[in-house]
């Protein structure tokens, strides 16, 4: 048995080991094969979504700009990588401008030493027409993210940690500005953003949407996250079952919500950690399309109670 690669419709090294992987399977009885085959469509069927993203101060000639996101790999299994083979073909087809790579390649260490090569080479076969940006989460820090670091940028990853990157499009500017984890006490939002300008229209990766607690000062034009996997469980006008992840509001651990005078879209990620399920919730590929977030419509809608601020592991502002 042999697997095609999804962009050239060449066979590949990285395809034949998961086709070996796929082979060495063993089937669940008769009995349980549609259960089987349901339980796997909720972890592998990759969703597309597509957003009207509002950014703050975003120039009028970026409007319609697209982006995609995808976060939370966790390659930790030969199925793992096959999904972000998947994933990489599916947003080369969007032909976007930009890519984000928002952290959670790997869950440990084990691994990231077993997969980095194909991640890598998987990972370069993205073709974005003005870049690619990626930060770490903290999963990558737990494991080895100088190692991880490497392979992004040997993919062609920008990799941003506490750093920004302006990008020029069209004769505008837009400031690409990476925070690191929040959990791994990495995260240093003023540093971030020394570099940015008061005038500067900025996209903020940072993995966890907490971290909006500490950067709200800044005026990002939105921010981008991931860390919650959606939830991983939702129940139809209930939401998550998980009610611990974080401090910002449960609201937050998915999609398109607003904070304060600017944005925050949470994906729901590729992988999953630990338990391996997935329950309305399934694997997502954000596609976004800019939008301009009007001055006035920010001010009439700002939010007035934030979360009480006391004491977080893994933050300086």
């Amino acid at each position: 048995m042999t697997i095609a690669n999804p962009i050239t419709g060449a066979e590949t090294s990285e395809a034949r080991h998961l086709a070996r992987g796929r082979a060495r399977v063993r089937k669940p009885p008769i009995p349980l094969r549609p259960l089987h085959r349901m339980w796997r469509r909720t972890i592998d069927e990759v969703e597309m979504v597509r957003v009207e993203l509002p950014v703050r101060q975003l120039p009028a000639g970026l409007e319609g700009l697209v982006a995609c996101q995808i976060s939370d790999f966790h390659v930790d299994r030969d199925e793992d990588l096959h999904r972000l083979e998947q994933a990489v073909a599916a947003i080369n087809r969007q032909r976007p401008d930009l890519v984000f790579l928002t952290g959670d390649y790997f869950s440990g260490p084990v691994t990231m030493r077993r997969y980095i090569g194909e991640f890598r080479r998987a990972l370069a076969q993205l073709a974005p027409a003005a870049g690619v940006f990626a930060i770490a989460g903290n999963h990558d820090h737990w494991s080895s993210f100088g190692m991880i670091s490497q392979a992004l940028t040997g993919a062609g990853a920008r990799v941003l940690s506490n750093e920004s990157a302006p990008v020029n499009l069209g004769g505008e500017r837009i400031v690409i500005v990476g925070i690191d984890d929040l959990w791994a006490r990495r995260a240093e939002p003023s540093r971030a953003f020394r570099e940015v300008r008061a005038e500067d229209c900025t996209i903020v990766l940072a993995h966890n949407p907490d971290t909006a607690l500490y950067a709200r000062h800044l005026m990002p034009g939105v921010m981008l996250s991931g860390h919650t996997h959606g939830g991983v469980v939702r129940i139809p006008f209930y939401g998550s079952v998980i009610k611990s992840i974080l401090r910002i509001g449960e609201q937050f651990y998915a999609g398109l919500n607003r904070y304060g005078d600017f944005y925050i879209y949470t994906n729901r990620g590729l992988g999953t950690f630990w338990l391996r399920i997935r329950i309305n919730c399934r694997p997502e590929i954000s596609r976004f399309r800019l939008t301009r977030l009007a001055a006035e419509q920010a001010a009439e809608e700002v939010i007035e109670q934030y979360p009480p601020r006391r004491r977080r592991r893994g933050a300086r502002a």
